[in-house]
């Protein structure tokens, strides 16, 4: 990626554009919630009009310490702005119509569909990485977006853990800690900031737990008696899954929860490249981090064809 030459395309289009729209994925993590706010920042110094967007309203209370997330709403209130997705490999990720908008496309997954006017796509271990990279290159970075950047890095390196982190993701982190992050509250805000009904649906997960395989394959399941249960909510869920791949045995592991008649999958490998799985499914990640969504589904119908295909295509 050409940074420097993506800045001046970028910086040519918000001197054309009166307003912008600030878009996360639906179910917003860390890191789509890190971009969009450090944009957000950035933006604002600048004295543009922007708004920062999310179709789910329901987010994680984990991010509440980043300056701007009370800014965060549901809905576009604005005509004829320029949209900016962040950390949206696929345009229907984002949960709105977007037809004949003009959109700006930033993300870090190798499945990106280049959707954009303008697409400043590269692989790399979080969204706000790409961001950090673009900004860099003339513009300027305040003490608040450097933390909403940092939030990202954290949150989707899974505390600097996958198969992306390198030596270039811990010289990106040095030069955020340089505009005077308080990284042990940072980390303690967004590791040591859940709920109970977190801690119960964890209780749940670990019951429901099940062994394949060899125990390589650790699979479970929050049903939809489960989330009425333990009074879980989608944004509560997070985390739950890393606890199942620390099993020394395993090198795969899943979990499968039933939301409103939506089956979400988040996958976690120590060496298989789970997004293959994802994208067989439908859904989409990185080699060590995926996940999918199926509707209509029963949740131990998917749950056998995912065994059968990881059977087959994996350990066949």
């Amino acid at each position: 990626m050409d940074y420097k030459r993506a800045s001046t395309q970028f910086r040519e289009l918000l001197n054309s554009y009166p307003r912008f729209t600030l878009l996360m994925h639906k179910r917003p993590d860390g890191d789509t919630i890190g971009s969009a706010l450090a944009l957000y920042e950035v933006l604002k110094d600048m004295g543009k009009s922007v708004e920062v967007v999310s179709f789910d309203g329901n987010l994680s209370n984990r991010f509440a310490f980043l300056k701007s997330f009370n800014k965060i709403k549901k809905r576009i209130d604005f005509d004829n702005s320029l949209i900016v997705t962040l950390d949206c490999a696929d345009i229907n990720r984002t949960g709105f119509d977007l037809t004949n908008k003009d959109i700006v496309n930033i993300d870090h997954h190798k499945s990106n569909t280049n959707f954009g006017i303008l697409n400043i796509v590269s692989i790399d271990v979080s969204t706000t990485v790409v961001l950090y990279k673009l900004l860099k290159e003339g513009f300027n970075i305040s003490k608040d977006a450097a933390e909403a950047l940092y939030c990202g890095l954290l949150t989707d390196s899974i505390n600097f853990t996958t198969s992306l982190v390198s030596k270039d993701t811990f010289l990106v982190a040095k030069e955020l800690l340089e505009y005077g992050l308080d990284i042990n509250y940072i980390s303690n805000y967004i590791n040591k900031h859940q709920s109970l009904a977190h801690i119960r649906a964890k209780a749940k997960a670990i019951n429901n737990l099940e062994l394949l395989l060899d125990a390589r394959l650790a699979i479970t399941t929050l049903d939809t008696q489960d989330i009425k249960e333990t009074g879980v909510k989608i944004v509560d869920i997070d985390g739950i899954i890393d606890e199942f791949i620390a099993l020394a045995t395993v090198d795969i592991a899943i979990l499968l929860t039933s939301f409103y008649g939506i089956i979400k999958a988040s996958m976690r490998s120590k060496n298989e490249d789970v997004s293959i799985i994802a994208q067989h499914f439908g859904g989409g990640g990185h080699k060590n981090a995926s996940g999918f969504e199926v509707k209509n589904v029963k949740i131990e119908n998917i749950k056998l064809d995912i065994i059968e295909y990881i059977k087959d295509k994996i350990y066949g």
